[in-house]
């Protein structure tokens, strides 16, 4: 049974943001407790609200299970045999849809063809950000930190110039080394791989040639069943049952007309059955008994086998063993030009590295003063007036491919208290808000058009959900925002308000339900629900003021 959010995809007005690109609808199918179900998404800021256990956070998991995340079987409903979830994306060129069908075999669709998982994650990346509980924990990694930085900086590209300069750098010093190990070997060395070279050489594996061989070894040993088996089998070729069959209906067919299907499928398979017997024709003379010729197959996997043993295992790893020998060698014929070339190559490619890790170190260096002061003075807003927020830069012993600093955020939650790294001062809820300013002045540079945020009220209430339901409107000014909650200070803000419910389904399991509040009544029942439990007049006068708080 479909449940629908029925609500008109309308443009916003002048002034505000563009829908292009938004989110408009989640499609579900046997998903965990999801039937099935469709849930439409308009712009600004999308609340999703429902019971403990309702299933708020598994809308969420669709979403992104559509978008690219790891999916398993294990979330198939039960009873269903593949479970989907398709996002539809509005776009100046028209709809834009991303999914997945989970099951025994998982596929990925873009438009309806089929992608690969990681081409599929990497157009959602355009489109949609999801944060949740566990992304306040990623928040303490020092790579999160360097990459929020790095956005908010305008050091991306920067810094993808450094990862390439220290690749290069890297495989410059690997090579030099390779030659100086190579070079203290001495000659003795060199003949022990010129040795092994020529053995491979002499001979000469080719790709894939032990399969072919070990095939055809079974097909000699057995010649003698194979000729027999397919010689029975063209003598039922041979027999005209088939053909008589489908002259007999072609006449039939004359008679009634209802017939002509079977005649076609019945003719159809006659040639197939002439095609099938000239292919066995063939190959039953193409079978070899000669004992020779299984002595030379032996005699030649013998030697395949030998190298294999030697070489790493496989034909594959004795072809790349004799690659690496040819490069080797080449190089040993001239150790000395070489490492002096090498040499200069390493020089170059370090100074190449400094110069991008010193053009990434001033801009992480203003970026951090900038970051800082806009994150603190988001705080402040957020009932964290005496905070403070800093981005520390680290210097690294050693250049690394994400620069020459480790960066470090820090906070302090009180006045006189120094700061320190988040991970040791900061409680789950100050890690909420910490999140949520860091988002909300990202969300200057950030051009992705769809933020997603699981739970972030945890950990606050009261006024601080009041002040975080604030921020959140004001992320839906520039972004589409979708936010599952269950504080009503938040789910006030609302432009739309989702409520996911359990119910009954028709084969008497519990299952999802979603629906949109489009009267203000609904709205104020449902706050008055998260804030009570039992729904009075006292409850709904307390949620018809805070609509009114919000709306001003």
């Amino acid at each position: 049974m479909a449940v629908a959010i029925e609500q008109a995809w309308q443009g916003c007005p002048d002034g505000e943001p563009s829908t292009g690109g938004l989110l408009r609808s989640l499609r579900v199918r046997d998903l965990v407790l999801v039937d099935e179900a469709e849930v439409r998404f308009g712009p600004g800021l999308n609340l999703l609200t429902g019971e403990t256990g309702s299933g708020k956070t598994l809308i969420v998991d669709a979403l992104g299970l559509a978008l690219g995340a790891a999916g398993s079987v294990d979330q198939v409903r039960r009873g269903g045999r593949r479970a989907l979830a398709e996002a539809s994306f509005d776009t100046s060129d028209g709809e834009r849809v991303l999914g997945r069908e989970i099951g025994r075999r998982s596929v990925a669709r873009l438009d309806g063809a089929m992608v690969g998982v990681r081409e599929l994650a990497e157009e959602a990346r355009r489109r949609v950000s999801i944060h949740g509980q566990h992304d306040q924990h990623t928040l303490l990694d020092p790579v999160t930190q360097a990459a929020l930085l790095d956005r908010h900086a305008g050091a991306v590209d920067v810094q993808r110039r450094v990862a390439e300069a220290h690749a290069g750098w890297t495989a410059a010093e690997e090579r030099l080394q390779g030659l100086r190990r190579l070079q203290a070997r001495g000659d003795r060395e060199t003949a022990y791989l010129r040795w092994q070279l020529e053995e491979i050489c002499a001979a000469d594996p080719q790709p894939g040639e032990d399969e072919s061989l070990r095939q055809e070894r079974s097909a000699v040993r057995h010649a003698a069943r194979l000729s027999e088996l397919s010689e029975a089998a063209l003598s039922g070729l041979r027999d005209d049952g088939i053909a008589a069959a489908a002259g007999s209906v072609r006449q039939a067919a004359g008679l009634d007309a209802r017939l002509e299907e079977l005649a076609a499928r019945l003719e159809a398979l006659e040639e197939e059955a002439v095609e099938a017997a000239a292919d066995l024709r063939r190959y039953a003379e193409l079978i070899d008994s000669d004992p020779e010729r299984l002595e030379r197959i032996e005699s030649r996997l013998a030697t395949l086998e030998q190298l294999q043993r030697k070489y790493g295992g496989s034909l594959e790893s004795v072809l790349e063993e004799r690659h690496k020998l040819e490069i080797q060698l080449g190089e040993a014929e001239d150790v000395s030009a070489g490492l002096e070339g090498a040499e200069r190559a390493v020089e170059e490619a370090r100074r190449g590295l400094e110069r991008a890790a010193a053009a990434l170190t001033r801009l992480r260096r203003k970026g951090a003063t900038d970051l800082g002061r806009a994150v603190s003075s988001e705080l402040r807003g957020l009932r964290l007036e005496e905070a403070r927020f800093e981005v520390g830069l680290l210097p690294r012993l050693e250049i690394a491919a994400n620069g020459a600093e480790e960066i470090e955020m820090c906070f302090s939650a009180n006045p006189g208290e120094p700061c320190a790294a988040l991970a040791r001062v900061a409680s789950g809820g100050e890690l909420s808000r910490v999140m949520l300013a860091i988002e909300t002045v990202a969300a200057r540079s950030n051009h992705t058009p769809t933020l997603v945020f699981d739970e972030v009220d945890t950990g606050i209430g009261g006024e601080t959900a009041f002040e975080v339901g604030r921020r959140l409107k004001t992320l839906g000014d520039s972004h589409q925002v979708l936010v599952v909650t269950h504080l009503a200070q938040i789910a006030c803000f609302a432009d739309h308000h989702l409520v996911v419910e359990k119910a009954m389904g028709a084969d008497g399991r519990r299952v999802v339900r979603v629906r949109e509040l489009t009267t203000l009544d609904e709205r104020a029942a449902e706050l008055a629900r998260m804030m009570s439990g039992p729904v009075t007049e006292k409850a709904l006068a307390r949620a018809r003021e805070l609509m009114e708080q919000a709306g001003r």
